[in-house]
């Protein structure tokens, strides 16, 4: 592993672009679909993209929240649905690090490129049971799930009386595990988001942990541990969808750049797009609405990567900004999205163009539970009066 950050992330950017070509070459097949495509998997193992949160001494990457992020955005380019998947799998990589060394070494100590899955929604009920618990539940939405080799799944433990007693999350290969097609989707198509079902599935208890553990940050400032397994992880999640959507954003604002010098604008008079003051002053607009975008997401990140260096807590106070930054980011991609639709023209929605496929993308990603922009906004806002947080997990 290369011990200079700043190299390492360039040389796997590097990477991506390298191999691009071939995610976007899959993107149709994708979409007809529902899944990645075969070879847009090989090139997430080629490009060792499943490693960068997992830790070194399994053969990981263990990169920082930052490199991640702009491996996602630069994924989005070429295949966003790529790029929530990757991001999916490294964020329930770094989630599995919080589980018993013997589940780990069961999880990652056979195959360093293990991809996992997490649904954060307690849609399931444990029993404890000798030596473990049994699992029942459907849990949708399980990003890249067709994928996958383990999936964390969040559950509510219920007591002898079969009221809930607490949360539990639980290490489960998917090769145990139902998988049920319902995701019909409009945008982010090949991500099989599909849906997870257990009927009594055994859990041994090494593969449990609470709910507390799960989100806890008490490794925050443990120095026997790696800067990214002091990392609060949730925060980290976040920030990593929402530079997927960014991506995305950055990609359709590249496809118009490249195509306004040979696209006129109907009705006037203009046969080039770049002709136009109002066209290039507009663009000008949106292409700024996009960098701020993208500096609330690289805020986000260098918060949390210090933070992790130094080995100390991020206020929840900075908690609470990083959603705010999240929410911020991917709300004013999907408002760059809409006006380069009508800077590009009514062409934009012609199933060829890659523009509506971008938008597509990028509105459904941007609509995940973590980017609820009101929610982020509370959040922030509510941290300068010490309001209650209206969620309980940052």
């Amino acid at each position: 592993m290369r011990t200079d950050t700043t190299e390492l992330r360039a040389e796997l950017v590097g990477r991506v672009h390298k191999l691009g070509p071939v995610l976007a070459s899959g993107v149709a097949q994708g979409e007809r679909e529902r899944r990645l495509p075969d070879a847009s998997v090989a090139v997430i193992d080629d490009l060792q993209l499943s490693r960068l949160w997992t830790a070194a001494r399994y053969g990981g990457l263990e990169t920082d929240v930052r490199t991640l992020s702009e491996v996602a955005k630069a994924l989005s380019h070429y295949c966003p649905s790529t790029s929530w998947v990757v991001n999916n799998i490294n964020g329930s990589n770094l989630l599995a690090t919080k589980f018993p060394e013997n589940a780990q070494d069961e999880v990652f100590g056979p195959d360093p490129d293990v991809k996992l899955a997490s649904v954060f929604a307690a849609a399931g009920t444990a029993v404890r049971t000798a030596g473990g618990y049994l699992l029942t539940g459907t849990w949708p939405y399980a990003t890249g799930i067709l994928h996958d080799d383990w999936t964390i799944l969040v559950a509510k433990e219920l007591g002898q009386d079969g009221a809930p007693v607490g949360g539990l999350a639980l290490l489960v290969p998917v090769a145990e595990v139902t998988v049920e097609d319902t995701w019909h989707t409009v945008g982010m198509r090949a991500t099989g988001s599909n849906t997870v079902k257990l009927d009594g599935l055994f859990v041994p208890e090494h593969r449990v942990i609470s709910g507390e553990t799960q989100r806890s940050r008490d490794s925050a400032t443990d120095l026997t541990v790696p800067p990214l397994l002091r990392t609060a992880a949730i925060a980290a999640m976040a920030v990593i969808c929402a530079s997927v959507v960014v991506g995305v954003a950055q990609a359709a604002r590249a496809h118009v750049v490249e195509r306004a010098p040979n696209r006129g604008i109907a009705p006037s008079v203009y046969t080039r797009q770049t002709d136009s003051r109002t066209f290039v002053s507009s663009l000008g607009k949106t292409a700024l609405t996009i960098d701020a975008a993208e500096m609330h997401v690289n805020r986000a990140a260098e918060v949390l990567d210090a933070a992790a260096v130094a080995a100390v807590h991020v206020p929840d106070e900075e908690l609470r900004r990083i959603r705010g930054d999240v929410a911020q980011a991917a709300n004013l991609a999907t408002v760059a999205l809409d006006e380069l639709m009508w800077l590009h023209g009514a062409g934009s929605f012609a199933e060829s163009s890659l523009l509506q496929q971008f938008w597509r993308d990028g509105n459904i990603a941007a609509r995940h539970a973590m980017l609820n922009p009101h929610i982020g906004r509370e959040l922030y806002g509510g941290a300068f009066f010490g309001l209650d947080l209206v969620v309980p997990s940052l």
